[in-house]
Formats: structure tokens, C-alpha cells, sequence
């Protein structure tokens, strides 16, 4: 690749022979184009300017990635999935992982819409910009359960998509590698539609009666996705009529497997982590958290005062959490939570009291 490329000065209007290294990163898209629709020069895609954060979950989801969480029954992993689609949608970590913020809509075809409802009243949490759909009748496999997937994304603009759980969504056989293979090539389809969305993928799947070889089914699944997460619920000693589980990565094509698997305990219809230390950054969030959703901004004194940690301690963490976009700076030491995304609201033509999937 030259060292160098002449783009006309808007101020004279003359042709100058500029050097790569000192063009702002917003006009090399403008430079670089693809070769035959989508291919770059590797010199050239290295100096494109793409999102700096491309995790929705850190090591878990990335964008426009693809995730599977996979559990026996009972194990809490709908619980768990509608937790994680609340913390992505506001921008909270989950389970002591970063999360960056985006739209999340959440497809639930085993539970009915009065399970799901207090389910989420039961939380007592906020969900904006989480959407809900039930339906028992969609089937992935199939053009017409695709044609109404891909409708109600078209009205809800999600980020991350849940489906939950895989043998609702499949007509086929979930052990044929052909017919599951239809819908994974269906998602992939559907992802490369949606780029602008940066959109991902969540699917919640069963786990086989040999608890020793993952998810139930084709492995077709398994060389598909990016994050392959398994759950189980393990004894809680202290009272065995507690919901607690171990979460454990079985594969992270973009990051490092953890050293040791997550334990969380079920708590107010949430997983919270056993047996885990605050970190001054989680206490900082927490304390913004709070204060946001009573209307007043926060600064370190305060925090400092109350024994959140250090001067240099709790600045750092602000820092970190400012940085990764998780609170905003309003004014000199003011922080507050960053205000939801606006919603988006279909065209008139388009409105619709529900969203209706028929049937197959």
C-alpha cells in the first residue's frame, strides 16, 4: 500500500499528497472501498474506524456474534436470560461482566404471556428497551415462521436477539446437522441483513441426558457459535431449597476461557454471585445507579466519605466506567447514568396493537 494518497483541500481546492498517518480516521472509510462488495485489503481494514467496544457481554457476546447458553430443565436459564437482556439494554454489568448497551428483544416460545409478565412484574426492575414476544407457533426451519422473525425485528430494531428455547423453533429434527443447519444458516442470513444493527445472537438450548457432551442435538450447533455456556444447578448448602447454579464458558473463540466458573445464587428472581468481593468499581456504579434513579447526579467526595474506597481509587473507577460508557460526566465531579436510547416508533402505516405470527 503507498505511503501516501492526494485528496483535494476543501480550503483551496487544490490537490495535496497527504501521508496515511495523518488523516483523521473518519475519512479512511471514505478511501478504502471493498473489493467485489465486502472484501478489503488487509493494510486498508486495519486502518478502518470500527466500534471500540465489540462486546454486547464481555467474553460472552460480541457483536454480531453468536452465543449459546445451555442448561438441563429447571435450572433457571429463561431467569437468567431475561436478567441478562436487562442489564445489556441499560448498560449494567452482568455477573461481573462489562456489558455495552443495546436494544435487546427477547422471544420466549415455551413460556405463556401471563408466565412471562410476572415474571418480569415479580423483579421489580426497568426494562426499557427490553421487548418481549411469545408465541408458540414459530418455527425457524420454515419460511413463514422467518418472514415473521424478521417482521417484528424490522419493528423493534433490536441489538441482541434471545431465542428461547432452540426445540421450539425447529420443525426438523434437532439431531439431523441438515435440519438444524437450516436455521443456522437462516440466523447468519439474518445477522449479515441487519449489520447495521450490529445485531447478535442468544440461544437457549437443552441439555442432553449424557450431561458430559453439552447441549442435546446436532454439534452443528457448537461449531456455529462464538460462546458455548453451560449451566448447572449445584447445591446450596446453607439452604437447599435455594436456586443456585454454576455458569462455566465451555468455549470463547474471542477471548480466554475463565480459570474458574461462575457461581450465582437466585435472589429476588435474579442471579447474584457467590462468594464474590465487590470491586470499588462495582461499588461506584452501584452508588450512581442509585442516586440516578432518584434524580441526583454523584461525585467522588461523597463516595469517598462513605468509605467507597480511596481518592485515587474511586477516580479510577470513574474513569473506567466513563470510558467503557456506563455513566457520563454532566458537569466537574458529576456523574450520572446515561439516559435510555429513545424508542423507536413503526411509521403509521405500520402500527400495530401486536405483533400477530400466526401459525404454520
Amino acid at each position: 500500500m503507498p505511503e501516501y494518497v492526494w485528496i483535494v483541500n476543501p480550503d483551496t481546492g487544490e490537490p495535496e499528497r497527504v501521508s496515511y498517518d495523518e488523516l483523521d480516521q473518519e475519512v479512511y472509510p471514505q478511501l478504502f472501498h471493498p473489493i467485489g462488495g465486502f472484501c478489503y485489503r488487509v493494510s486498508d481494514f486495519t486502518r478502518l474506524d470500527l466500534p471500540v467496544a465489540p462486546f454486547y457481554v464481555k467474553t460472552w457476546l460480541p457483536k454480531h456474534g453468536k452465543t449459546i447458553i445451555y442448561a438441563p430443565p429447571k435450572t433457571g436459564k429463561s431467569f437468567l436470560c431475561q436478567q441478562l437482556a436487562r442489564c445489556v439494554a441499560s448498560g449494567e454489568d452482568f455477573l461481573g461482566l462489562p456489558t455495552t448497551k443495546g436494544r435487546v428483544l427477547y422471544m420466549q416460545f415455551e413460556l405463556g404471556e401471563e408466565i412471562i409478565q410476572g415474571r418480569f412484574r415479580m423483579t421489580g426492575k426497568n426494562y426499557d428497551e427490553v421487548y418481549v414476544g411469545t408465541t408458540f407457533s414459530m418455527k425457524l426451519d420454515v419460511e413463514h415462521g422467518q418472514k415473521a422473525l424478521l417482521r417484528a425485528i424490522d419493528f423493534v430494531q433490536p441489538n441482541v436477539l434471545i431465542l428461547d428455547p432452540f426445540y421450539k423453533i425447529i420443525k426438523g429434527d434437532e439431531n439431523e446437522s441438515h435440519d438444524v443447519g437450516v436455521i443456522t444458516d437462516f440466523l447468519d442470513r439474518m445477522m449479515e441483513g441487519y449489520r447495521d444493527l450490529a445485531l447478535s445472537v442468544i440461544v437457549v438450548h437443552h441439555m442432553g441426558k449424557d450431561l458430559t457432551r453439552g447441549a442435546r442435538g446436532s454439534s452443528v450447533l457448537e461449531g456455529w457459535v462464538d460462546s458455548y455456556i453451560e449451566m448447572r444447578r449445584i447445591a446450596a448448602k446453607d439452604d437447599p431449597r435455594k436456586l443456585r447454579v454454576k455458569i462455566t464458558p465451555k468455549l470463547l473463540r474471542h477471548a480466554e476461557l475463565p480459570p474458574e466458573p461462575l457461581e450465582a445464587e437466585m435472589n429476588n428472581f435474579e442471579f447474584e454471585l457467590v462468594g464474590r468481593t465487590l470491586t470499588v468499581r462495582d461499588k461506584v456504579y452501584e452508588w450512581i445507579l442509585n442516586e440516578s434513579l432518584h434524580g441526583r447526579t454523584s461525585g467522588a467526595s461523597a463516595m469517598v466519605r462513605e468509605g467507597v474506597g480511596s481518592r485515587k481509587s474511586v477516580t479510577n473507577a470513574l474513569e473506567a466506567l466513563v470510558l467503557d460508557g456506563l455513566i457520563t460526566k454532566v458537569a466537574r465531579g458529576e456523574y450520572i447514568i446515561p439516559t435510555e436510547t429513545p424508542s423507536i416508533e413503526p411509521k403509521d402505516s405500520e402500527k400495530t396493537d401486536k405483533i400477530d405470527f400466526g401459525d404454520d
